[in-house]
């Protein structure tokens, strides 16, 4: 079966927040792809990974920086198809960016287009809308992690967690959740 694959990157708080929990752009995409979405926003997911030893004091940035695994949440009805959302802040990001990467099959690969679009133009700040065969099916595999990510003048070393079904089914390091 062929695949169309998506790739866009904005601030955390235009696809989810606290007190609203995921927006309706994110739900439409987990279920369109019959993905079990996490339990927990994925703002709450994005904090969870903030050091509070790294901070000087609350609300220091410092305390984000060079952290953050991809979230891979595989279809319950196709594996080859998922949501990967990039959760690591790079020292210089000031808005707080994640990166969301869909696989998608041909078939509903319009609709995903259309909701990706509708993301990025409601979005306070976005990248390009990339779209079509990325790579990512291999670059966000069991094999690319742990990986390497330069985070402004240094290197750290960034896992992976895979869920189906809401279940953690794979992580390439130790569970954050």
């Amino acid at each position: 079966m062929p695949y169309h694959e998506f790739k866009l990157r904005v601030p955390i708080w235009d696809i989810s927040n606290h007190d609203e929990g995921n927006t309706p752009a994110i739900r439409s995409l987990f279920s369109l792809l019959s993905v079990t979405p996490p339990n927990s926003s994925l703002a709450s997911l994005y904090n969870s990974f903030y050091d509070n030893s790294a901070a000087e004091h609350i609300g220091d940035p410092a305390g984000r920086f060079g952290r953050g695994v991809v979230l891979i949440f595989i279809s319950e009805t196709d594996e080859n198809s998922f949501i990967a959302i990039d959760m690591f802040l790079e020292a210089t990001d000031q808005m707080n960016t994640v990166e969301i990467g869909i696989c998608a099959p041909e078939s509903c690969a319009n609709e995903v287009a259309a909701i990706m679009k509708s993301i990025r133009l409601s979005a306070e700040v976005a990248s390009a809308l990339l779209e079509g065969n990325l790579g990512m099916r291999g670059t966000l595999s069991r094999n690319g992690f742990p990986r390497v990510v330069t985070n402004h003048k240094t290197e750290v070393i960034q896992h992976a967690q895979f869920f189906r079904g809401g279940k953690l089914i794979d992580a390439t390091g130790p569970a954050q959740f």
